[in-house]
């Protein structure tokens, strides 16, 4: 330690160091000692005269121990920034040699003349204080390593370790296995490599690198801490933490593909994408709106000009935020064909889709959407009429009864058939109207129905194919039973011009009513195409949403919502396809509370009526169809709360109990034992006149009712063998009475989905046409660890197949989907499959979400049936069942 003279600036601060039981140093800027107490120089075992003019930070052991000037400054720099921020544990150096463990706090020192910082240096006795520095490196979930490779000891933490699979006990301490368990094409990444050697010091670093789990996977890291390179720039020391980050860097790869799917969509696409931030005034539009329209992407201004430019004046009479806001008010998603002005200057119709967000004031804040053209094959709508003459001559041949009628419901024609099953001339049936020209009665009961005028002319429904009616005989004769639809006829404009009823004696048809309706299934689907597309559009308002979230404000919170939501759009496709296919309902075991609160969230929603659920202790099950019976009292809630009058919220009362009747005590009902349903309300309830009329198919009292509500309540509650029953008192309230055969089973609870499986062993044969889903596919069993070949037709597949079955080693299991265009599909790929390997594992792929369909693969002998859509979690855990 050198010695130097007292100066003024060191008699000034001399002072500020006065005796004490605390070490204290008066230290200049640059870290060197001005003066020392006496307990300092205890401490240190110096004379009076030794420590003033040494450097602070030689007066402690560190790692590394130079008297060289600019190696002091950087450890002096290094000190005063951690003592400054919290107290510092450090090993000061005596005289006699022996270490003492200290603890040192630093302070601005008061104003005196050189002096800028005081240090107290306040010896730790052994055993006084935890070591907390070394509690945390062996306690915290962080994973703490320290590698000196200047003096050989190495340093994984528990938390290390245990983020890769290995127990503490487990994994040596060594740089070779850092290195062995480094992803080979991230060596550069690694904290214990340098990265260059033509640096001395210290330096912080923060990586991202994958290193092997134990289970054989590559996991993601991110590590921060500090390198120690020497005087030759070789890396001395590296200590730091690690934190797995795979789920964020899966997060990260997702919404990467999230975006370029997008980007294909809609740069380039057949989707034009816009966006219309009127609150904050930001404009966007695609490369792909531009280019629908003719336009290169700087020939158009992102701006709402743009869009407001190309709308048709007719659509749009009122600008452009009146045309995004008039349509379907308070929903906030819709579609709708428009017209938009193609550069040549021809208008073009267009499907455009909105997800609209409006203020409390009903202002317009933004507009998220697309537009695509309609197909170029639809009937242009100037097309030549078919000649009068002609189109008489062809009703005329046919053997259904034809009525047409004019815009006031008026009867304009009538072909043979239809005067003949009418019993009538087409001269007298012309100029009468459509109720009194097609008087229908009920076919069981021969009352007289009401023929549904309103609903073709008024509201422009078309009425599906039925044979729930009859027509009168002639005479004395018995009502013939008739088979009919009708839909409504619009001009050029879709303006309703007229109507059209066709019917036919079902007697002399080849097929049966119920196959026929069966038959024309899909003619129903055009009256649930609006209930279809709303729910569509509020699913994809959901999506949308959370995935924008998450790409503008890195807001990933939504995104599990988005994920349900896209569980539910699969749940509303199956059903779909299952009306479609004609498939027989899904009957399972029910708890009738939980089916209550069930349908009340969706049917009472947004209602300001309060909804009260009465259940005794025990009440006992149903068996029936879930979507059947929700839609029961979906339908019933919603008539509860619109009975309610202005101005009132009301209330209704939904119980449930244990019923047993006596033989004829409720007819037609055996007796037994029941579960007895009510839904009550405290609303306008139902005028006496029109009580006994509310189950029939057409009768409804709402302006825009379609009359099958309560039809359809009454068709499931005697399907399911139940019983409904109606008490109104107008002015009071109503109330509905529901019967259904009590279970003598437990209700089936849905199991808890597994945990995802990150992980496989097994060589996976992959067919798919589709070339997205392959790429999927890949990325799926790749994350899962599985080794896979991918086939594009049956013909590949079985290719692939025989090709390793000839060496030994034939795939674990295949997958197939079942349609394959142009190409051999998935069912007849596992017959040939099958032919040359009885032990053949495979798993069928399907779109088609229908217990029906699987049972029937499951038959043939695949071991799994796997249903589109589908998550890596679906994937796994179905390779893993058939694995087993």
């Amino acid at each position: 330690m050198g010695v130097q003279p007292a100066s003024e600036a060191t008699k000034g601060s001399s002072t500020i160091a006065h005796s004490g039981t605390v070490p204290l140093l008066v230290l200049d800027s640059n870290g060197k000692i001005l003066t020392a107490n006496g307990s300092a120089r205890a401490l240190w075992q110096a004379g009076e005269t030794e420590l003033p003019g040494d450097h602070f930070a030689s007066l402690f052991a560190f790692e590394v121990t130079s008297r060289d000037s600019r190696w002091l400054e950087t450890q002096w720099e290094v000190l005063l920034a951690a003592a400054l921020d919290a107290p510092l544990r450090l090993t000061a150096l005596p005289k006699d040699g022996g270490n003492v463990a200290v603890t040192v706090r630093m302070e601005k020192a008061p104003a005196a003349a050189g002096a800028c910082y005081l240090a107290s240096v306040q010896p730790t006795a052994s055993g006084d204080e935890v070591d907390l520095l070394s509690l945390l490196a062996d306690r915290s979930p962080a994973g703490v390593f320290d590698c000196n490779f200047k003096t050989g000891t190495f340093h994984y933490s528990p938390a290390w370790k245990k983020q890769l699979g290995y127990a503490a006990s487990e994994l040596v301490a060594s740089p070779d296995t850092w290195n062995e368990l480094l992803h080979p094409e991230d060596s550069a990444a690694a904290p214990v490599r340098a990265q260059s050697k033509y640096f001395n010091g210290v330096r912080s670093f923060a990586v991202e690198y994958r290193l092997r789990h134990k289970q054989g996977l590559y996991v993601w890291i991110q590590s921060a801490g500090l390198q120690v390179f020497g005087t030759n720039g070789e890396l001395e020391r590296v200590a730091g933490v690690h934190f797995d980050i795979s789920e964020r860097k899966e997060f990260e790869d997702a919404s990467i593909e999230n975006e370029e799917r997008f980007r294909e969509l809609t740069h380039g696409g057949p989707l034009g994408a816009f966006d219309l931030n009127f609150a904050a005034g930001r404009f966007w539009f695609s490369p792909a709106w531009k280019q629908l329209l003719g336009y290169a992407d700087k020939d158009l201004i992102d701006g709402p000009d743009a869009l407001a430019g190309v709308l048709h004046p007719d659509d749009a009479p009122a600008g452009l935020k009146e045309f995004f806001l008039a349509h379907q008010p308070g929903r906030p998603a819709y579609l709708k064909p428009c017209r938009l002005r193609h550069k040549d200057g021809q208008y073009l119709w267009m499907l455009i889709g909105v997800v609209r967000r409006v203020s409390r004031k009903g202002e317009l804040l933004r507009v998220t959407g697309f537009h695509c053209a309609l197909p170029a094959d639809l009937p242009a709508g100037g097309a030549t009429a078919l000649p009068p003459a002609s189109l008489a001559g062809m009703l005329a041949e046919l053997r259904e009864g034809v009525l047409l009628a004019d815009a006031g419901g008026r009867v304009t024609f009538v072909n043979d058939k239809a005067a003949a099953l009418l019993h009538g001339t087409a001269e007298a049936l012309r100029g009468r109207s459509l109720v009194e020209a097609f008087p229908l009665v009920h076919r069981g009961s021969g009352e007289k129905a009401q023929f549904p005028a309103g609903r073709l002319l008024d509201l422009g429904e078309a009425i599906a194919l039925n044979n729930e009616y009859a027509l009168p005989g002639g005479g004395e004769a018995a009502p013939q039973p008739v088979t009919w639809s009708a839909r409504p006829v619009r001009d050029a404009g879709g303006r309703i011009n007229g109507a059209v009823v066709v019917f036919r004696n079902p007697d002399e048809m080849s097929l049966t009513p119920e196959e026929l309706i069966k038959a024309n299934r899909f003619e129903s689907l055009g009256v649930l195409a609006g209930g279809i597309a709303h729910d569509f559009n509020n699913l994809l308002t959901t999506i949308l949403g959370g995935i924008s979230l998450a790409k503008d404000n890195r807001d990933s919170s939504y995104l599990e919502d988005s994920e349900k939501a896209c569980l539910a759009a699969q749940g509303l496709t199956k059903q779909l396809l299952t009306f479609a296919r004609g498939g027989g309902a899904v009957q399972q075991v029910l708890a009738p509370i939980t089916l209550l609160k069930e349908a009340t969230r969706i049917a009472a929603a947004g209602s300001s009526t309060q909804v009260v659920f009465e259940e005794p202790a025990s009440v006992g099950n149903i068996y029936a169809d879930r979507a059947q019976i929700l839609q029961v009292f979906q339908n019933l809630i919603v008539n509860a709360v619109q009975a309610m009058p202005e101005g009132r919220a009301g209330h209704i009362w939904l119980r449930a109990g244990n019923a047993v009747l006596a033989e004829g005590q409720m007819p037609p009902l055996p007796a037994g034992n029941y579960v007895q349903f009510e839904v009550q309300d405290d609303g306008k309830g139902i005028p006496p006149e029109i009580i006994g009329k509310i189950f029939d198919p057409f009768f409804t009292t709402k302006k825009t009712g379609t009359g099958l509500g309560l039809a359809t309540v009454l068709d499931v509650v005697r399907k399911h063998g139940g019983l409904i029953g109606v008490n109104s008192t107008a002015g009071s309230g109503t109330t509905f009475t529901l019967f259904f055969p009590q279970a003598d089973k437990p209700a089936e609870v849905e199991a808890r989905r597994a945990p995802t499986l990150r992980f496989g062993t097994g060589r996976i044969l992959f067919m798919d046409d589709d070339e997205r889903i392959c790429h999927l596919a890949e990325g799926m069993l790749e994350s899962l660890d599985y080794k896979y070949d991918v086939a594009h037709n049956g013909e590949e597949a079985v290719k692939l197949y025989q090709r390793y079955l000839n060496i030994g080693r034939p795939y674990d299991v295949v997958i197939l989907d079942l349609t394959i265009v142009g190409g051999m599909g998935g069912e007849e790929t596992f017959k040939q499959l099958l032919a040359l390997d009885p032990g053949v594992r495979a798993i069928v792929a399907s779109g088609y979400d229908n217990e029906e369909v699987a049972r029937q693969f499951i038959d043939l002998g695949v071991c799994g049936y796997l249903t589109k859509p589908y998550r890596v979690t679906d994937l796994g855990r179905i390779l893993k069942t058939v694995l087993g």
